[in-house]
């Protein structure tokens, strides 16, 4: 049985495995899938450095640092798969709407995310799940008023995404019973769990997904219809 340094890899693997085939079940798609892979992968390692493993989260991993790869694979995984689910299940595809690319709006959103996390924790003291979820969930609100038509994207994007994480948990978990204990600062979390897994956890993906499903669609000025 591999030792928990291990369960933090295996299960961001299997995560990867579920992207590879949403990857394959769509052409159309796979752009939208790399951007938000991309984007999410790299901003994975430098949020949980700088915020989430100060007071949320510190996995275990195989090189004994405060961010490994692992971190790097779940949040390419976790991108690509909240980007495309609903459209995959619900069979959507993309149409241009009037107008150009929301470029500087997607960077403004972007700063204002980072930059609300950053306050909270930074500047209010807030710990690093709550400095998280408030940004998050303020860029949400903002995002809706910006795209009020996106809204049933949103929220499919956030049920799914927060099913779709379970097999990282459940995977994590059976490599290493030890996974949990291990890897969560209970002093700063509720202590409640769902399944085993802290439920600030399904709190954080629930609002990934709102913002990470719909965000390609803004940026790139899109709509979508039924395929």
């Amino acid at each position: 049985m591999p030792k928990v340094q291990y369960a933090y890899l295996i299960g961001s693997l299997v995560m990867l495995a579920i992207w590879l085939v949403l990857y394959l079940l769509r052409k159309d798609t796979r752009k939208e899938m790399w951007a938000a892979s991309l984007y999410v992968g790299i901003a994975s390692p430098l949020t949980a450095f700088l915020w989430w493993t100060r007071g949320w989260w510190l996995p275990p991993n195989i090189t004994g640092t405060r961010v490994g790869i692992e971190d790097f694979i779940l949040g390419f995984a976790c991108g690509g798969i909240a980007a495309v689910l609903y459209e995959e299940i619900f069979k959507k595809e993309f149409r241009p709407r009037k107008g150009k690319r929301h470029d500087l709006g997607f960077i403004l959103l972007s700063l204002f995310m980072f930059g609300g996390i950053a306050f909270g924790f930074n500047v209010l003291g807030l710990p690093s799940f709550w400095a998280t979820a408030v940004s998050l969930f303020e860029t949400a609100v903002i995002f809706m008023v910006l795209r009020r038509d996106l809204f049933w994207d949103a929220l499919g994007s956030a049920v799914f995404m927060t099913l779709a994480c379970l097999p990282f948990y459940f995977t994590a978990m059976a490599v290493s019973s030890e996974w949990i204990g291990a890897t969560y600062d209970v002093g700063n979390l509720s202590g409640q769990l769902a399944m085993g897994i802290p439920i600030e956890e399904l709190v954080f993906f629930f609002l990934f997904g709102f913002l990470a499903g719909p965000a390609y669609e803004y940026w790139q000025n899109e709509r979508l219809i039924k395929r």
